[in-house]
């Protein structure tokens, strides 16, 4: 018995109603494949946060219809004509379809025929479960199946993650996080090279199902966990000696806070799923936490590494010219306590010379500080002096920032693109600081502002903290004083990065 195939190209708004139209005139099945797929321009579909597209097509779409004359009247000789006459009835203005004969088979030994065994590196070996293992003594073997998620060797990007992973010599008793871990062929690949722990997430139930069966049939300790689960292993205190994603490069930018926020210190990330002509955006969006490189390239995808190392944070050259400084400024704050009074000079000087309460400030500055600050007081006392809060950028600092999407946490009663942004902020002076607003701006794969939210300290601020501290607006927050807060934030639809900043209105 034979099959008659028939493969239209169409635009991606047309795809999925056309497909729904052939079900209705007979098809056996459809299929939507991308017209460019394996070319340069071939333009994938992800479902990551603001990123999902509002159309499930390719720009460029090839729907194929499977018929079986045995059961239709596909194998009349006008099939063809009266179909597209059918399709035009329902408002299809179509060419004539390429049209193919499909012999029947044995369909299954035909699929597991183009997944054969894979060698990657000098060690590792995909081995699907119908293929005998190789037999050397040194090979580790990954038995993993085509199934419910993406990952199984074959993709360049996989590929080269597996590579990293068995050249990395010190893999032995590190942490991992596989993030978008898929069918979980990383983390197996990890946990059999003596990573431990080993994590893998991803936003796809399937995905998990088929990762935790993968890793039982490899014999493997992992724990898959979906981001929605509140799992201490992915909790913003829990961090990785190794964080790695294969994903595709706007999802990375995106989630670029959130992925660096799971690196210890000293901790070392590696992206795949980048095209070799957006490396270079990508790693323009990890530079303010971490230096990434190029590791290796393979069929225009490229793995990108790198360490995050505590001097990109806190230049140490820098610091013995400020301390000296603070001291200078310690001392003159002083003088001009004795000469001009403390009721005419307080307000400006004790912000300027109010040490941080991050370990940045030295011994000495913290304690002189806290002795001006204690005479302060009881000059204020005597004076009447006016207690104030400054306004003060340098007091400010957002320890994270990370964006998920609503309806991952909630189901599907919110919209698509509706997020939520979760921030941390601190005032790390050793003195009360006026509160500031908060920017959040989104930008696209090139950078540019799509929509910028300022919120006020009213907007932003937990109400249960508003409550506390119902004159928050004219005392400020007080020294070291953490806010934790959750906003909800709509997303234009091609969304590629957000940046968030704390400002004083003008």
């Amino acid at each position: 018995m034979s099959y008659r195939e028939l493969v239209f190209t169409v635009v991606a708004e047309t795809a999925e109603p056309l497909g729904d139209a052939l079900i209705d005139l007979g098809a056996l099945s459809v299929t939507v494949e991308d017209a460019a797929s394996g070319g340069y321009d071939e333009n994938p579909l992800y479902g990551e946060p603001g990123l999902s597209p509002e159309v499930q097509a390719w720009e460029r779409s090839l729907v194929t219809a499977l018929f079986n004359p045995a059961m239709d009247t596909s194998g009349s000789p006008d099939f063809i004509v009266e179909l597209l006459a059918s399709l035009k009835e329902v408002g299809f203005h179509l060419s004539a379809p390429e049209e193919k004969i499909v012999e029947d088979q044995d369909w299954v030994r035909l699929t597991q025929s183009q997944f054969a065994p894979i060698q990657i590196g000098e060690r590792i070996w995909v081995v699907p479960s119908w293929h005998e293992a190789p037999s050397d003594p040194k090979a580790i073997c990954l038995a993993v199946d085509p199934g419910l998620a993406f990952g199984t060797g074959s993709h360049p990007t996989t590929h080269l993650c597996l590579l990293w992973l068995e050249q990395h010599r010190g893999l032995q008793n590190l942490s991992l996080l596989d993030y978008g871990c898929g069918s979980g062929i990383l983390a197996i690949a990890a946990a059999k090279l003596g990573a431990q722990p080993v994590v893998g997430t991803d936003i796809d139930p399937q995905a998990m199902v088929a990762a935790r069966s993968n890793a039982e049939i490899n014999n493997t300790v992992i724990r898959f966990v979906l981001p929605n689960e509140d799992a201490s292993e992915l909790a913003a205190e829990t961090k990785y000696d190794i964080v790695m994603a294969n994903i595709l490069a706007n999802p990375l930018q995106v989630l670029a806070p959130a992925l660096v926020n799971k690196i210890r210190l000293g901790g070392e990330i590696v992206l795949s799923g980048v095209l070799a002509r957006q490396a270079d955006e990508v790693i323009a969006t990890y530079s303010q936490w971490l230096e990434l490189s190029v590791w290796k390239e393979s069929e225009g995808w490229v793995c990108l590494h790198g360490t995050l190392t505590e001097g990109k944070e806190r230049p140490v050259s820098t610091l013995p010219q400020k301390k000296s400084l603070k001291l200078i400024l310690l001392g003159s704050f002083l003088m001009l306590l004795l000469v001009f009074g403390e009721h005419l000079s307080r307000n400006t000087l004790l912000p300027a010379l109010a040490p941080r309460i991050d370990g940045t400030s030295s011994a000495l500055a913290v304690g002189t500080f806290s002795v001006l600050n204690t005479v302060d007081q009881k000059l204020c006392v005597a004076l009447g002096c006016i207690n104030r809060p400054v306004s003060d950028f340098a007091a400010w600092k957002i320890t994270s920032a990370t964006l998920t999407p609503e309806n991952a946490r909630e189901g599907l009663k919110n919209a698509p693109n509706q997020s939520l942004l979760q921030v941390e902020i601190q005032n790390r002076l050793a003195i009360a600081v006026l509160l500031p607003n908060l920017e959040i701006s989104l930008t696209d794969a090139d950078e540019s502002e799509l929509k910028s939210i300022q919120l006020t300290p009213k907007e932003w601020l937990p109400n249960a903290w508003q409550e506390s501290h119902p004159n928050f607006s004219t005392k400020g927050a007080p020294s070291g004083e953490v806010f934790q807060t959750q906003l909800s934030v709509s997303l234009p639809a091609n969304t590629a990065g957000y940046r968030v900043r704390i400002l004083y209105p003008q």
